[in-house]
């Protein structure tokens, strides 16, 4: 197993000791978002945490990040478990989507919105190339006090969100999106369904 993905398997474990457990929490979220079949946008690949979930369940992904490093060890979480055939890894800046309109059934993001310089620019984007369901889930307060917690382990300091996600699911409300909320452990999940009656 490469460098890169060891520490990054171990650094799940640590996740889990303080009470994150972010491979449950990504199972969650498709659970309570019921994704099945048709194109998947990941916003924010990162380590491939919820690539890995959407995966396994056999969907096909196509996942963007800014980050190569991230995505290299995406890549090599994917290829560990067998799963990177399923899978299209692209470096793309999260403002400016290169999809027409309405092209994915499902736009997923989690942990993605706290990273965004432009949060409003991000979720316009989204909106636009999803055509049926948009789920965005982020770090609680509890959430981010454990990766703070795991962040100063490495003398590093967790971004904090330049948008709530209060004000994520008011803008998407606006945006006449149906939106349901739900909370867990560490995370809150929106998920917000375009063309649907309220």
């Amino acid at each position: 197993m490469d460098n890169l993905v060891r520490q990054d398997q171990d650094r799940l474990k640590l996740f889990k000791r303080y009470g994150y457990d972010i491979p449950r929490g990504r199972r969650l979220i498709i659970a309570k978002a019921r994704v099945s079949t048709g194109r998947i946008l990941e916003v924010g690949t990162g380590k491939g945490h919820m690539t890995v979930e959407l995966a396994k369940k056999g969907l096909r992904i196509v996942t963007i990040d800014l980050d190569g490093k991230a995505q290299k060890i995406a890549r090599g979480n994917l290829k560990r478990l067998k799963l990177d055939k399923s899978v299209s890894l692209r470096i793309m800046d999260a403002e400016k989507l290169q999809y027409q309109d309405n092209s994915f059934e499902y736009v997923v993001s989690v942990n993605f919105i706290h990273h965004a310089g432009n949060p409003i620019k991000c979720l316009n984007e989204m909106v636009r190339v999803v055509k049926n369901k948009l789920i965005i889930a982020d770090l609680n307060r509890r959430g981010e006090r454990i990766m703070e917690k795991v962040h100063a382990l490495d003398g590093r300091h967790h971004p904090v969100s330049k948008m709530s996600l209060l004000d994520v699911r008011g803008y998407l409300e606006r945006k006449r999106l149906v939106v349901k909320v739900y909370r867990d452990v560490c995370q809150t999940i929106i998920i917000a369904k375009k063309g649907a009656s309220r």
